[in-house]
């Protein structure tokens, strides 16, 4: 079976307004067989993935939101459902709240990026000459990678001001950099790596953000726009490069883990669909001949992300077959169509 370690690679369902559980969203890729045919980390269920499996530690898609995976899913149903057949294989029933743990689990591999090379991280420390006034190691939390963000913030205002005195260039660093700089402090420590983490709730970084950091970052700098498909260290590294452009904001610590769980949940979710959009595909893709637009594919109930999946891998089953008997291609949906389509059925059950 798949090395529940592996597992550790966690959020805190208190980090997403939605409540998605990543640790439980790993249970859910064993429970609905989906390990009969992928791995994970090259793991699976005692075999091997098939050349037309992919491995679900990899990244799935250029643009990792909720939509785009949706897009993937969606687009695979029908060959999936073709191959669990061949293999006699029991077809998922996940839920909706199953996609969203899902989902944030998946997202959990992209938001650590490990592993990290300890070689490399010790040839940058020495060469961005971090040396010169930590000594050896960083004597700094560099297990949360949200405390690690507003170490980098607070001390790269205070690098700033050394550096100008000095009269020395600014030691930029890239999130590659700073994962494995992380893991050759965690060598230099003998320390073993720990990959979960949590976040305050993510409305409550809102004001905070707005107070600090919305003044500039808006319209074509805004952060959600800024930050897409980036790492936590990604992040912590923009930090740190950008602080030494700042006249100094100064952001308490609290305050900023409200702020990274704030924007980090922007950068998931992505942007908001077109309902105007969603509607015209709707029609143009004929998905009127079986939907009512009133009430799109859920009646009585609002429409999500997680909604769409859970329909395209639970009823979709006879939909398909429905579909094939009145010669109805299955629609191919972007990404975007997956945004605009739940733009569109929100607008009926607000």
């Amino acid at each position: 079976m798949l090395n529940r370690a592996y597992f550790a690679l966690i959020f805190s369902a208190a980090a997403c307004a939605w409540a998605a559980d990543a640790r439980r969203g790993a249970l859910v890729l064993e429970d609905q067989n989906c390990l009969a045919c992928h791995t994970v980390g090259g793991q699976a269920a005692g075999h091997e993935a098939p050349p037309n499996a992919i491995d679900l530690a990899k990244p799935l898609t250029s643009t990792y939101t909720p939509a785009a995976l949706a897009s993937m899913l969606w687009n695979h149903t029908p060959a999936m459902w073709s191959e669990m057949s061949r293999q006699d294989v029991a077809l998922p029933r996940a839920t909706e709240a199953d996609w969203e743990d899902l989902f944030a689990y998946l997202y959990s591999q992209r938001a650590l990026a490990l592993p990290a090379d300890s070689r490399h991280g010790k040839d940058v420390f020495e060469k961005r000459q971090c040396a010169t006034c930590h000594g050896a190691v960083l004597n700094w939390n560099i297990e949360d990678p949200a405390a690690l963000a507003y170490n980098m913030w607070s001390h790269a205002l205070k690098m700033a001001r050394e550096t100008n005195t000095r009269k020395v260039e600014w030691p930029e660093l890239s999130g590659r950099d700073l994962t494995d700089i992380t893991a050759y402090v965690r060598v230099q420590k003998n320390q073993i790596p720990v990959s979960g983490f949590s976040l305050p709730e993510p409305e409550t970084g809102r004001e905070p953000f707005n107070r600090n950091c919305a003044k500039c970052h808006q319209g074509t700098h805004a952060l959600e726009l800024r930050l897409r498909n980036k790492t936590w260290m990604d992040v912590a590294a923009a930090m740190w490069n950008h602080a030494s452009r700042m006249s100094g904001v100064a952001v308490a610590g609290e305050d900023m883990k409200k702020i990274l769980a704030y924007v980090w949940e922007l950068q998931y979710q992505g942007p908001t669909g077109n309902p105007e959009r969603g509607h015209k595909f709707f029609n143009e893709k004929r998905c009127i001949v079986c939907h009512s637009p009133a009430t799109g594919p859920r009646p009585g109930k609002a429409v999500t992300v997680f909604s769409m999946v859970a329909l395209g891998w639970g009823p979709s089953r006879q939909m398909h077959a429905e579909m094939q008997k009145r010669g109805v291609p299955w629609p191919y949906l972007s990404p975007a169509d997956v945004s605009n389509l739940v733009a569109y059925f929100s607008t009926f059950s607000q």
